[in-house]
């Protein structure tokens, strides 16, 4: 068998360049000369000067610190080729090659010790430095806790601010045939071209999209999608309906997908159809054994995993307990989004929070959908909205079953109503009765118009209603 590499100079010298980015990393007491077996010289010059404060994460500062161990061309070398390198995973890396090189240095003292002439159990000074050598291995490889104050912070970064956030799975529940897919596919335009997201004024570089649709056709429903967007297809990459990655096994094709098109988003819609055969959805225990590598994908690669659920048929009355399957998908999610019909408008939607552990919630947003000449959906946003999304899936009262085409009516009989001018409260509610308006519809008519109710123009202090 061919013996593991104990050492990796590129990552070595790529995980310095981030340290010179970035030199408060340098204050990570986890940091220590050990971690380098090629540029453990390196790695104290850049320490020292840190110590010293004449490190400032500029090429300049990196190059001054390290003048006496690399050349000028290998300091930006390093520096440029690490630049947006998440150091997660290169100090995970090689942290696992210092302890390779740990267990290997100790295998290699225990061979000497059983090849000496004499009894090892009668050499105190050798049990002695092997069972410090154990010790050390124990603590540096083993131990599976951390003291917090030695715990570096790390800020939150979003691909959609307070929505979706990078490195993170978040949900998007809803009713089938409400526009999820559609909204996730705008998503996925805007990053791909770097346009701004609504709700969102920060400005973002154009990045690479995955899509995973197990639903739908690449040519026949994906692509015009895309287009009508004015997506970069040359940042989107996805897997088609023969050859969908089923996890956890396609983890491996997602990762190598993800790198392809160096992605800040990930789409997995819906995540019911890739789940393997022997997960049961609706069992905690399977479902975190199945999102905890998705998860760990996620904070290696930095990408935004976006997975699309549908909603139980069972209405109400949190929208947290309403996405099928177990609540472990919304326990291991960061963020979780709701889409449901805008109460007010039934052909428009609204995307509201229903979950947040990393920012305050963000403010619902309201969109619907424009015309197309060859009747592909197409998002359009229209601002925010103020109804949450406990509101969203409640179960109808008895006084609010009235069908859309009933709230329609009624607009454009209170729009004829008042188009003259102002009514009397109580004759605009008789001719209401007389057309067998229900007052469910009447109230969401009068908000939809923005009715106007006053007492102007009535001796008798009666009220009226009028047009905006």
């Amino acid at each position: 068998m061919k013996p593991q590499p104990t050492a990796d100079a590129r990552a070595e010298r790529l995980f310095l360049g981030v340290v010179m980015h970035q030199p408060t990393r340098l204050d990570d007491r986890h940091l220590t000369p050990s971690l380098f077996a090629v540029e453990r010289a390196a790695f104290v010059a850049l320490r020292r000067a840190h110590g010293l404060g004449t490190l400032a994460g500029d090429l300049p500062t990196a190059t001054t610190a390290l003048a006496t161990v690399w050349s000028a061309t290998q300091v930006a070398t390093a520096y440029l080729e690490s630049d947006d390198l998440l150091p997660g995973p290169l100090k995970k890396h090689l942290t696992g090659l210092a302890h390779r090189r740990q267990a290997h240095d100790l295998a290699t003292a225990l061979r000497h010790v059983a090849d000496a002439p004499t009894n090892p159990l009668d050499d105190r000074e050798t049990l002695t430095t092997l069972g410090a050598a154990v010790a050390d291995l124990g603590q540096n490889g083993a131990r599976p806790f951390v003291a917090m104050e030695t715990v570096m912070l790390e800020p939150v970064d979003w691909l959609w601010y307070r929505r979706i956030p990078l490195g993170k799975l978040t949900l998007l529940d809803g009713d089938p045939g409400l526009g999820k897919t559609a909204l996730a596919l705008d998503l996925a335009a805007r990053i791909s071209t770097g346009a701004p997201l609504e709700g969102d004024g920060r400005i973002a570089q154009p990045a690479g999209v995955v899509l995973v649709n197990a639903e739908d056709g690449l040519g026949d429903t994906l692509l015009p999608r895309l287009q009508a967007a004015h997506a970069d297809l040359h940042r989107i990459v996805a897997f088609d309906l023969d050859h969908i990655p089923m996890l956890p096994a396609g983890l491996a094709d997602l990762r190598d997908a993800i790198r392809t098109v160096d992605a800040s988003l990930l789409i997995i819609d819906p995540v019911m159809a890739v789940l393997s055969a022997a997960c049961d959805a609706y069992r905690d225990q399977d479902v975190r054994l199945i999102l905890r590598p998705l998860a760990a994908l996620a904070h290696e690669t930095g990408v935004a995993v976006l997975l699309v659920r549908h909603l139980t048929k069972s209405p109400g009355p949190k929208a947290l307990y309403r996405g099928g399957g177990s609540i472990a998908f919304s326990a291991a999610a960061r963020s979780v989004l709701l889409v449901a019909p805008d109460p007010d408008a039934p052909d428009d939607r609204i995307v509201a929070p229903v979950k947040n552990n990393l920012s305050p919630p963000a403010t619902a947003l309201r969109f619907g959908f424009d015309p197309t000449p060859d009747d592909t959906l197409k998002i359009a946003w229209k601002g925010t909205a103020d109804t949450t999304a406990d509101q969203l899936v409640a179960a109808p009262t008895p006084s609010t079953t009235d069908p859309p085409k009933a709230v329609a009516a009624a607009c454009a009989f209170l729009s004829d109503l008042l188009k003259d001018g102002p009514v009397a409260s109580d004759l605009a509610d008789t001719a209401r009765l007389r057309a067998g308006i229900s007052e469910y519809a009447w109230k969401r008519a009068r908000h939809r118009l923005n009715v106007v109710a006053d007492r102007d123009g009535y001796a008798d202090g009666r009220w009226s209603m009028r047009l905006p």
